[in-house]
């Protein structure tokens, strides 16, 4: 028995909150009708969820019969937009239900809307940041899921794919609500409260890019570069021989850019080794399509950081040259271009 399954589900652009036709489906039927995945993560579906359980979809060739009922439900879905796997959600101490059929729902195949599973809403998300489904594969060519429409899965990949998206939304300024339910899935099926590491793998590789581009460019360079970001820009680049997340270069320029100083407050945080700490918060938040860029990244101390994510936030104007925002009732104007 198994309490942990990864199953795959078609992509829905509005966040399986809403009937979707994908015409980039792999599957001929969900390519001409709306797949009963679409409502997954849609938490009030009238006559069919309630304020403990909710119901959702997955086409599979037969049901999991190895999985174990109050198990965690992992879903993977084929990005058709970017054409990435991606993990994007869970349904916590699920259930496999038999099989129902007779709603009746606008938008389906003779507006008949199934379910074939249960799980508690306060254990069920979806994420507010997908992950790419590619970091939690043993080879590239490797294939998520197969065609039956579910795979079993080990408590360690459960740890990791929730550590993981923890991990993100620590800095991405989400809503404590999320986090909050993330955490308690978390510490539920893993037996342990989540601690944030002081330094994220997000960090490392920034500290390692700003080491080696402080050695090689001069600000004036970065400065162009970081003018010339497109958003056609591959994820990753190789600097060094090493692979990096481009966006861990652009926060990593940025900081030597700023010289690594809080912009509210003008602190530099001096560590052991004589390096300095400093953190990136998004003015539009990651989960909302915000991007790494200058204009959209401010360079924050820790205690700034949080009353930048959790106080009393106004934006008076914003541009790609400098934001003006009342913070707590402080007005601050910052620049956006050198800092």
């Amino acid at each position: 028995m198994s309490n942990i399954l990864l199953a795959n589900i078609t992509w829905n652009p509005t966040g399986w909150r809403n009937t979707y036709i994908n015409p980039r489906a792999g599957h001929g039927y969900a390519r001409q009708n709306a797949g009963h995945e679409s409502l997954n993560f849609k938490f009030d579906k009238q006559g069919i969820d309630n304020e403990k359980f909710i119901h959702g979809f997955v086409q599979w060739t037969n049901p999991p019969k190895n999985f174990q009922n109050g198990g965690l439900i992992i879903f993977y879905t084929r990005n058709t937009e970017v054409n990435k796997g991606q993990i994007v959600g869970v349904y916590g101490k699920s259930h496999i239900i038999e099989p129902q059929k007779h709603f009746i729902v606008i938008g389906f195949q003779n507006n008949r809307y199934s379910i074939n599973i249960r799980a508690e809403k306060r254990f069920s998300i979806l994420f507010p940041i997908p992950l790419s489904a590619d970091n939690y594969k043993a080879k590239s060519s490797e294939r998520m899921v197969p065609q039956v429409g579910f795979t079993y899965k080990d408590i360690r990949f459960a740890e990791r794919i929730l550590y993981d998206e923890l991990l993100e939304l620590s800095g991405a300024g989400v809503l404590q609500s999320d986090f909050k339910k993330l955490s308690d899935i978390y510490e539920y099926y893993i037996g342990k409260k989540f601690i944030l590491q002081f330094l994220s793998q997000d960090e490392k590789e920034q500290e390692e890019l700003a080491k080696y581009y402080k050695r090689t460019k001069t600000k004036e360079e970065i400065l162009e570069d970081l003018k010339n970001l497109q958003p056609t820009d591959s994820e990753e680049i190789v600097v060094n021989q090493k692979t990096y997340k481009r966006d861990n270069k652009t926060i990593a320029q940025i900081k030597i850019l700023r010289d690594f100083k809080c912009q509210i407050c003008g602190t530099t945080i001096v560590k052991k080794d004589g390096s300095k700490y400093v953190e990136a918060a998004h003015i539009k938040a990651k989960h909302q399509k915000g991007r790494e860029t200058l204009d959209n990244i401010i360079l924050l101390c820790p205690n700034h950081h949080k009353e930048f994510d959790l106080g009393d936030r106004i934006i008076k104007s914003h541009d790609s040259n400098f934001i003006d925002i009342i913070l707590n009732g402080q007005e601050y104007k910052i620049n956006l271009t050198t800092g």
